[in-house]
């Protein structure tokens, strides 16, 4: 045996297969995939859990370097004859792979309760390595005879141990042998050699209240807080390496005894529940292909212990490879199996999972935190790439759910839709004779139909649906009732029928005859036609409601809302619409809603990119970027509000000059005075006049001014210590290790070169050398360069206040500098480092390829 040993143990899963009959392969008939009477099926049995993952090691132990030592089984014979089917499972050839090799998917399965019964390697004593891995799967209180698991581990004595824990979680006492983690030769246990693989849905059946599919911001928040909320898995919280499996789309990484906030893996595009919606819902096998790539990624590791993070990568892509895939036809005897060549032979551990850390004291405070926030920097910023590069690519690691063609960011927004479409779902799957209500609530402009309809489809699925659209401000009380019976009409004949009624405000103003009605139909499903009263029938409303002020400055929960959610307004009694309502859809829009709103940029860039697509096409080029000057989108993102939300935008972009043009510049904008119809001019044209510096120009001269900095921060340096000190300076790390915060501010320095230069008559050109009347500037005036560096530390201050710096001592981590004090206040020594700042900037202007000039003055 090598040095790199790993043995599986545990619960071995036998799996009956049902599946249809196929002709053999080179037969010219077609093949009957689902024969219409269920007839001509056969049955195959596989073996899963700990042989699954024996079966899926071997396949890449030569590649790896490992040996594998598999469970023995006894042969498959006597396994039909006891009986020992785990599960069965109906399987149905996919759609998708008649062309190709044939794959099957499982459409229902079966649980057969039975005991476990342990399975090990056969092993003699003298054959262990000392540098063994332990692979075990199972419940060790499930285990009819737990003694052989007993003995097989105090005669392994492994180095590793990987346990992917079934429930009961937490008890038995194969667990209170494993607990601690593997002994040492010399019996001292080593708790960081071990991880428990357990599944989140196995956490929930132990009463741990995890929520499912809101957002993994609240997946996150709910762990943190309520992992030790039962005391009787108090062993598995303080577990060394606990590793939790949200389906093929999270992981979250807890270590327990140490003081390290936690880790989630998330699919930037997925939720827990994205692949129950997929093609393959039911796909057993999935834990024990993540647990093999975990043990991959342990076998691999030269670190001691291992590191965790390439085992979690391996086994997401292998899971998710297995869900992706299905049984597979197989080369032996022409049965489905599971595919594990194809999952094996080019497993890697993708950047498919974003990964970031969980802030578990943010967390225990009360604090709610965003993962956008914490994976992006300046939105302005994030904003521009957006528009240019498309959402897909600049929010690469952003967790961004769809609906639809609906694309939301902010975290609120997608809890409250995704808590819309779950009661929706709920309400529908109940086949409740009544109708299900939906309120639409926001401002003029905001986009409230576009949602409405994105809502609406991502709700129907593939299902037929028949949609109807009324405007309740036409409506009479002789058109409702037509209404009704169309609806009722639709709606019986088994489709599900969707009805939008726009600009329903004007039904809650005051005496509005048809209110009454209205709520009748939500409340009871009924209508009345010349004294007859009819069912509805059970169609999904929506209510579209312009708020011109926002009545709803907090909406609690987007389910089961209550009345004091409108006590702002009186002249409606809008209680009783909100009473009858079965979820609100909230829908913030373009403009910029508080001074805390930081996210209206990325809103606004969604829809405007959307816009500019669809319109102009020809502005995108052959890189996939779209060209607009910066100057255009810095105002177009950055102008705080729009008259008429996104329909003064969309105005704006339709009456620009764009029809044969390639870029999107000044010159195509409309005149400032129609401008002014839709968005304060004013403030436009200055956002106008103000964008960032082009993004590869950007990015150059911050790095020349990072490099000039820390060159001058070696100078200053007189002692030793300082020396040292200076070492483990957060903003003395190499550019590409910089922290983004201090990166960004780099960047804004950058920006700030056009203005400094306007200040002193001059400007920035790019190509060859110009010659009169412009005038070369190669560098600054001793006079010139006072001025320049007390403007630099302005603008230093006001961008350190503005990102919640304070006093205090040099601390870049802990937003702390002692240099917020006026020019004047500042010592000579650090006046210099603002000189030298300025000083640099026609020399790092000339390397990216810019000059500085002036006009020459006329005598």
């Amino acid at each position: 045996m090598t040095a790199r040993a790993v043995l599986v143990a545990g619960e071995v899963s036998f799996e009956y297969l049902v599946y249809p009959m196929m002709v053999a392969p080179g037969d010219d008939r077609e093949r009957d995939a689902a024969p219409k009477d269920g007839a001509v099926s056969q049955l195959v049995i596989r073996t899963g859990a700990a042989d699954l993952i024996s079966q899926l090691l071997t396949a890449v132990a030569a590649q790896h370097d490992i040996h594998v030592l598999g469970p023995s089984l006894p042969p498959t014979a006597s396994n039909c004859l006891k009986h020992n089917a785990s599960c069965i499972c109906d399987l149905d050839l996919d759609d998708a792979s008649t062309d190709r090799e044939p794959s099957y998917n499982v459409t229902r399965f079966r649980h057969i309760g039975k005991p476990s019964i342990w399975h090990s390697p056969a092993i003699e004593k003298a054959a262990i390595s000392p540098a063994s891995t332990v692979v075990i799967t199972g419940s060790g209180q499930a285990f009819r005879d737990v003694e052989p698991a007993l003995d097989f581990l105090q005669r392994a004595r492994p180095r590793y141990i990987i346990y992917n824990m079934t429930r009961p979680l937490a008890s038995g006492p194969l667990w209170d042998m494993i607990r601690n983690g593997p002994m040492t030769r010399d019996g001292v246990p080593e708790p960081d050699y071990m991880a428990v693989v357990i599944d989140a849905d196995d956490l929930r059946a132990e009463g741990i209240a995890l929520s499912q599919s809101l957002s993994w911001e609240a997946t996150a928040e709910d762990f943190v807080r309520n992992l030790g909320s039962n005391g009787r898995l108090d062993t598995l919280v303080t577990c060394p390496n606990l590793i939790v499996r949200f389906g093929t789309e999270g992981v979250i990484h807890h270590r327990g005894r140490d003081a390290v906030d936690p880790k989630l893996y998330y699919h930037p595009r997925k939720m827990e529940t994205e692949r129950q919606s997929g093609r393959n819902p039911h796909m057993i096998g999935l834990a024990p292909a993540f647990t093999a790539g975990l043990a991959l990624g342990f076998a691999d590791s030269k670190l001691k212990p291992p590191n965790c993070d390439t085992g979690i990568r391996l086994g997401i892509t292998a899971a998710t490879t297995l869900s992706e895939t299905g049984f597979v036809r197989s080369s032996i005897d022409g049965s489905p199996d599971y595919p594990v060549s194809r999952i094996m032979d080019n497993l890697t551990s993708g950047k498919q999972h974003a990964c970031v850390s969980i802030p578990a004291s943010q967390i225990s405070s009360g604090e709610k935190w965003s993962i956008f926030e914490s994976v992006t920097g300046d939105p302005a910023e994030l904003a521009r790439q957006i528009v240019t590069r498309g959402p897909q690519k600049a929010l690469g690691s952003c967790p961004v759910q769809l609906f639809g063609k609906l694309i939301t960011v902010e975290r609120n927004e997608q809890e409250s839709l995704r808590a819309v479409v779950d009661a929706v779902h709920e309400r529908l799957a109940s086949s409740a004779l009544r109708p299900t209500s939906i309120g639409v609530l926001g401002p003029p402009g905001s986009g409230k139909k576009f949602t409405t309809s994105n809502v609406a489809d991502h709700i129907a699925g593939d299902r037929p649906v028949q949609k109807l659209t009324y405007n309740a401000r036409l409506l009479k009380s002789n058109d409702l009732v037509a209404a009704c019976h169309t609806i009722r009409d639709h709606t019986a004949s088994g489709q599900l029928t969707i009805v939008c009624f726009e600009n329903f405000e004007a039904v809650l103003e005051a005496g509005n005859e048809l209110l009454n009605d209205f709520l009748a139909i939500m409340r009871d499903g009924n209508f009345t036609d010349r004294g007859h009263v009819r069912s509805i029938g059970s169609p999904l409303m929506f209510f579209v409601v312009n708020q011109e002020n926002a009545a709803l400055a907090s909406i609690p929960t987007p389910i089961t809302p209550t009345g004091s959610d409108f006590k702002d307004r009186t002249i409606v009694d809008e209680a009783l619409l909100l009473d009858h309502l079965h979820g609100i859809i909230r829908v913030t829009g373009p403009n910029c809603q508080s001074a805390q709103d930081k996210m209206f940029p990325i809103r606004r860039a969604i829809i405007l990119h959307h816009m500019l697509k669809q319109r102009y096409p020809h502005l995108e080029a052959s890189n996939g970027i779209i060209n607009v000057e910066e100057g255009v989108l810095h105002a177009l993102l950055l102008v705080p509000s729009y008259k008429h939300g996104g329909r003064s935008l969309e105005n704006i972009i339709s009456s620009s000059r764009l029809s044969n043009r390639t870029k999107f510049d000044v010159s195509a904008l409309p005149p400032e005075e129609q401008i002014q119809l839709h968005v304060d001019g004013r403030i436009f044209m200055s956002y106008l006049r103000s964008p960032k510096l082009p993004p590869a120009l950007r990015e150059k001269l911050a790095h020349g001014l990072f490099e000039t900095y820390k060159i001058r921060r070696e100078v200053m340096c007189k002692t030793d210590e300082e020396r040292a000190n200076l070492e483990t300076d957060r903003s003395m790390r190499d550019w590409d290790e910089l922290a983004p915060e201090l990166k960004e501010s780099t960047r804004a320095q950058a920006d700030d070169i056009p203005r400094k230069l306007r200040a002193l008559q001059c400007f920035m050109l790019d190509g060859p050398e110009r010659s009169e009347p412009l005038i070369r500037v190669p560098e600054f005036s001793v006079e010139n360069l006072d001025m320049l560096s007390e403007m630099e530390h302005e603008r230093f201050n006001a961008e350190r206040l503005q990102r919640q710096w304070r006093m205090g001592a040099r601390n870049s981590k802990q937003r702390t500098t002692p240099f917020l004090v006026p020019w004047r206040d500042l010592t000579q020594e650090w006046k210099d480092v603002d000189r030298v700042m300025v000083e640099c900037v026609p020399r790092i202007l000339e390397g990216a390829g810019w000059r500085i000039y002036r006009m020459r003055e006329e005598m």
